[in-house]
């Protein structure tokens, strides 16, 4: 038994084979009842509570990898394998999926897909949605579709991986995946630097003209500093001659550039620092905000003084994540989400909410401001899984 937002507890059911899990989806439809899918459960605190009862779908047990033609570059694995294992399989190849995961030894394939995770390497290597090149998943009616294929060029199908990617589990139960896959970079590199607040613009200017072309790009709170500054992370993951001539290119760069403490980490260290830079460490409240690119250093400023948040960015691709450091009331809470909703709708993006106590949820922008998608999202919803059996409530609330 398992509670999701103090709903609960339900019931978990987990499946051995792909047919049982069609199963019990048709069990539950038939029920009017929910299916929520878990995997790892390490973000069930993502979303909205659940609204009609139902039942937990542990994925777990749906952990083979299927195919890996290690030299097509690509793998095909069920959807309950753990990142951490889908890695090791692809290491031993000298390959590997270049996106950061938290808590891979538990995170699920499939719950990283279904809520687009991502990490620090975004900036050079992209999101789910530039890997998945097949999925397969089970529908309202118990039925696995499939999509895509399982090599690189294929224009298969309607393009349902997209679809899916993000969907938070909301459009079926991922059973299986295809994922393109790179070799493992010879070399890593770190290069860190501190700015002055009001310099962040101008620091941040300067690695998007760098000639050197950065796996990262990351800005977080630096409070080692007297005053208010912000530290810059750019990472380099090549070839090892490429990676000393980046290092070298953005050095000299940054000669006259308005950063202090200017340091390069090589080595593994440095590869494990990079996977590190966002860590996942459990806050009582915390918040995701997604602005333009160009604009990331002013959205930044609204948080500037703050000292009871923490704030890493990837900066380059206009994402923020920020949580409290401690225990804070609701009403600082929503003043926080107040604040920072409206920067960033100034600054072209949105503002989510992506932990906090559950009776919060009601009165907090758990998933921002409705925007002109959303009638299309329920229009997909809806068609995809017209009696709301998968994950109720999670993404839309009651309504």
């Amino acid at each position: 038994m398992i509670s999701i937002d103090e709903y609960g507890p339900l019931p978990v059911r987990r499946p051995e084979s792909v047919a049982e899990l069609c199963g019990l989806v048709v069990e539950a439809a038939a029920a009017g009842q929910g299916v929520y899918p878990v995997g790892g459960r390490t973000m069930l605190d993502i979303g909205l509570p659940p609204s009609k009862p139902g039942f937990a779908l542990d994925t777990t047990a749906l952990n083979r990898v299927v195919d890996y033609p290690a030299r097509d570059m690509t793998i095909t694995a069920q959807a309950g394998i753990t990142v951490a294992e889908l890695q090791r399989t692809l290491a031993a190849e000298g390959q590997w999926l270049p996106i950061d995961i938290p808590n891979p030894e538990r995170a699920t394939i499939g719950g990283a897909v279904a809520l687009n995770l991502s990490g620090s390497r975004r900036f050079g290597n992209g999101t789910f949605r530039d890997y998945v090149i097949g999925i397969s998943f089970a529908t309202d009616e118990g039925q696995e579709v499939k999509a895509g294929g399982r090599v690189v060029k294929n224009v298969a199908g309607y393009d349902l991986m997209k679809l899916q990617v993000g969907a938070v589990g909301s459009l079926g139960v991922l059973t299986q995946l295809t994922l393109k896959v790179k070799p493992k970079p010879e070399a890593s590199a770190l290069v860190r630097m501190v700015c002055a607040a009001d310099q962040l613009g101008a620091v941040l200017d300067k690695m998007h003209e760098s000639r050197s072309r950065p796996t990262v790009v990351d800005v977080s709170t630096d409070r080692s500093v007297v005053g208010a500054a912000w530290a810059v992370w750019a990472g380099f993951e090549e070839k090892a001659e490429t990676v000393e001539w980046q290092i070298r290119t953005l050095l000299d760069e940054l000669r006259g550039a308005p950063v202090t403490d200017v340091s390069a980490e090589r080595g593994p260290d440095a590869a494990t620092h990079i996977s590190n830079l966002m860590s996942d460490a459990a806050a009582w409240f915390a918040f995701k905000a997604n602005v333009r690119p160009s604009r990331t250093a002013e959205f930044l400023h609204a948080v500037e003084g703050w000292d009871d948040v923490r704030i890493h960015s990837q900066a380059l691709n206009g994402i923020v994540h920020g949580r409290a450091v401690h225990e804070i009331a609701q009403e600082r809470a929503a003043s926080i989400s107040k604040t920072l909703a409206d920067r960033a709708a100034e600054c072209g993006g949105n503002f989510t909410i992506r932990r906090c106590p559950a009776a919060w949820k009601a009165a907090l922008p758990v998933w921002g401001r409705p925007g002109p998608d959303r009638d299309l999202m329920r229009h997909v919803k809806n068609t995809l899984d017209p009696k709301n059996v998968f994950n109720p409530g999670r993404l839309f609330g009651i309504a």
